[in-house]
């Protein structure tokens, strides 16, 4: 991970003559929470939920077929369960630095498609816990405070509407990769209609 955005950072220097575009996207996160006990098993009872996306980034193209990008996120990664008939939810809104880095292709019908390495950095801005009519912040959970990094993938089409503005969809698939016991994982996959607006 520290790889690839150090490769982000070293190419944002070295390719500044070539195009960049400004990408605003909106999406749903459908996330599963991955819980490893201290026995080392994965309980169940954590159903997947869905949550908002916001991401602002910039895209550069570092040849006519590679591009990257870099930006910021807000992501709800929520979640559902219940033990012993007793329900409870999880909130946790996260904002951070995201990236990718992979080829692009224009093909028939002027249809872009690209395929990228990403990662994020993310942190937890606000998290609740709803238990039993009760609501438990989670800022001081171990399982949730602090830097989360997560690495994956992305997938996008776009399709060129003038010489300025693109209209792009895109699936992208995270995993923040946690180990050891009584741990949590989230695992995210994030549905997204997005906005490029180029400049020179």
């Amino acid at each position: 991970m520290k790889t690839l955005f150090t490769l982000l950072f070293v190419s944002a220097i070295a390719t500044s003559s070539f195009s960049q575009t400004w990408n605003f996207e909106v999406g749903n996160n459908i996330t599963r929470y991955v819980f490893t006990n201290s026995a080392g098993s994965n309980p169940d009872f954590l159903k997947s939920s869905s949550g908002l996306h916001l991401a602002l980034s910039r895209e550069n193209k570092i040849s006519k077929v590679f591009v990257y990008d870099l930006g910021l996120a807000y992501n709800q990664y929520n979640n559902v369960g219940d033990v012993q008939l007793i329900p409870f939810s999880y909130q946790a809104d996260f904002m951070g630095l995201t990236g990718g880095i992979g080829p692009s292709y224009t093909g028939l019908h002027g249809l872009t498609v690209s395929a990228k390495a990403s990662g994020a950095i993310q942190t937890l801005v606000n998290g609740t816990q709803l238990l039993q009519n009760r609501y438990v912040d989670l800022m001081n959970d171990d399982q949730f405070k602090g830097l989360k990094v997560s690495i994956g993938y992305t997938l996008s089409i776009t399709k060129k509407v003038n010489d300025q503005i693109s209209v792009y969809t895109s699936f992208q698939h995270l995993d923040t990769n946690t180990f050891g016991s009584s741990t949590l994982n989230f695992i995210p996959s994030t549905f997204s209609f997005g906005l490029k607006i180029a400049t020179k």
